[in-house]
């Protein structure tokens, strides 16, 4: 085998060693948006509020967070988190903590704003067992207790279809609408 030969070789090897790179980085990229939106109204007033894993998919064992986002929706598009209508919500982790639950095993935590965003709020954890985790959201929201959990769903994205059937979670609180989804904890897999 020639040199010319041998180079094209690495060449085209390196290629699809690229494009592969490629392809996972924007495949983890669409993944990490992955959250459940559910449009309330709590107190009589609506909310667009937004739950999901930071890091999606989340690894067992890996450094996490649930990540919560809290707005007062556009009317013209109430699902929208992006909408021109759309407000942020300041001062929620004063009043609200999730309670992160796997099968039997429950851990309320404080949420903590984020320092680039006013409309969010994460709290820190590690995932330790592949299963369904929920997220419940407890506290008070326009001085209305709330309980609204959101759960994840294997392989679950911003696509996941919706409902719009309205539903009363509790007392003063009503689901209008719920969008999207976050995936459960996996494995994670080491490659020698």
């Amino acid at each position: 085998m020639d040199v010319n030969t041998i180079g094209k070789r690495y060449a085209m090897i390196g290629g699809v060693a690229f494009l592969s790179a490629i392809l996972v980085i924007s495949m983890t990229a669409s993944s990490a948006s992955a959250h459940m939106r559910q449009l309330l109204t709590i107190g009589g007033k609506k909310y667009l509020l937004e739950v999901g894993s930071q890091v999606e998919p989340p690894y067992v064992g890996e450094k996490n967070a649930v990540q919560f986002f809290a707005w007062t929706p556009d009317p013209k598009d109430p699902l929208n988190d992006s909408a021109k209508g759309i407000k942020n919500i300041t001062g929620l982790d004063k009043t609200v903590n999730v309670i992160v639950s796997a099968g039997p095993v429950s851990k309320r935590l404080d949420f903590t704003p984020s320092t680039t965003n006013t409309a969010e709020y994460d709290a820190t954890f590690f995932p330790t067992a592949q299963t369904t985790y929920t997220y419940t959201l407890v506290g008070k929201v326009n001085n209305t207790p709330i309980h609204i959990s959101y759960r994840c769903v294997p392989g679950a994205g911003d696509d996941t279809p919706g409902n719009n059937t309205k539903a009363t979670i509790s007392s003063g609180v009503v689901r209008v609408m719920v969008a999207g989804g976050y995936a459960c904890p996996i494995p994670k897999v080491s490659i020698p």
